[in-house]
């Protein structure tokens, strides 16, 4: 889940706060950042990791999102504030923001500030993303889920969301597969599922719970399912995926995820440790070797971000 601030353009190394306010309600998670950080005996970051140090990470240049000032007082003001800002730029995923209402997926305790443009609380350490990061996920995928629609017509699609948190996102790829009147075509065009787990059993039943209130069509059609996973291990019986999203920062590119992307699949994905600094990176498979191949992944760095850690499970 996204703690907080977003950085502007690509080529910085540090976090910044773009918008005055505390962004971050609730109590970081108990979990010792060492266990996420791989450091040598100097006690420096171990950067071996053999995906990380790869030559082959791209970097998209001028990469500029203007957020934090996309508040509404409904979901559809805060959709149309998102579009205004250039984060929503299809249509497809302003209509799923709009039939999506963040009021159902927000703690009680914040449900005044369910359409404030900012993280918020959840419960667990863990929070519910800001708006503008679930529009630039939704954008992030669109791409390679038409592509597959247009090309496999006949292939339903494979979604796999990496930490469902209170589900709102999941319920957001559950609604590019399925309207909630049955007889009209799916905004993508092709139907399929969507898979959403959780380490944290308690979210994955406030998961269950939130998407009942407006959206459980989506659950008893079994275009959606939740359930309780690892993160870094995936869902490997349910694969291959065309779209992967994890919503926790991962401490090195998890390779069980990778392999489990459909050639043509993309994973949007945060990498780094808690307490240093985090990207936002795009990996798109490209070929399919039969064990794990560097070449066939192509991994591009799209802006700086803090999410909380991918937790481990022996953690």
């Amino acid at each position: 889940m996204y703690l907080g601030d977003h950085i502007v353009g690509t080529d910085i190394d540090v976090i910044v706060n773009l918008h005055g306010f505390n962004t971050n309600p609730i109590i970081p998670p108990e979990n010792n950042s060492s266990q996420f950080v791989k450091k040598d005996s100097g006690g420096q970051q171990n950067s071996k990791d053999p995906i990380s140090s790869s030559s082959s990470i791209k970097k998209e240049a001028n990469r500029i999102m203007r957020a934090w000032t996309c508040h509404g007082r409904n979901q559809r003001q805060l959709v149309d504030n998102l579009t205004s800002a250039g984060i929503i730029k299809s249509q497809i995923i302003r209509d799923v923001m709009n039939n999506v209402d963040r009021a159902n997926y927000v703690f009680g305790g914040h449900s005044s500030n369910a359409y404030d443009d900012t993280p918020l609380g959840i419960g667990h350490g863990q929070t519910i993303s800001a708006p503008h990061m679930h529009a630039h996920v939704l954008e992030e995928l669109l791409p390679p889920l038409l592509i597959h629609a247009s090309e496999h017509p006949n292939d339903p699609v494979s979604i796999l969301d990496v930490g469902c948190g209170s589900g709102y996102l999941t319920t957001c790829f559950g609604r590019l597969l399925s309207n909630k009147k049955d007889d009209e075509q799916p905004p993508l065009g092709i139907r399929g599922k969507v898979w959403g787990i959780d380490f944290v059993p308690e979210l994955v039943e406030m998961s269950k719970y939130n998407t009942k209130k407006a959206d459980g069509d989506l659950l008893e059609s079994g275009t959606v399912t939740l359930l309780k996973g690892d993160g870094w291990k995936g869902l490997p019986d349910a694969a291959p995926f065309q779209a992967i999203h994890v919503g926790a920062a991962a401490d090195t590119f998890p390779k069980n995820l990778m392999m489990q992307l459909a050639v043509g699949g993309v994973m949007i994905i945060p990498v780094g440790p808690q307490l240093g600094g985090q990207a936002l990176y795009r990996v798109e498979r490209v070929k399919e070797s039969p064990t794990f191949d560097t070449s066939d992944f192509v991994m591009t760095q799209l802006l700086g971000v803090r999410y909380v850690p991918l937790v481990h499970a022996s953690n």
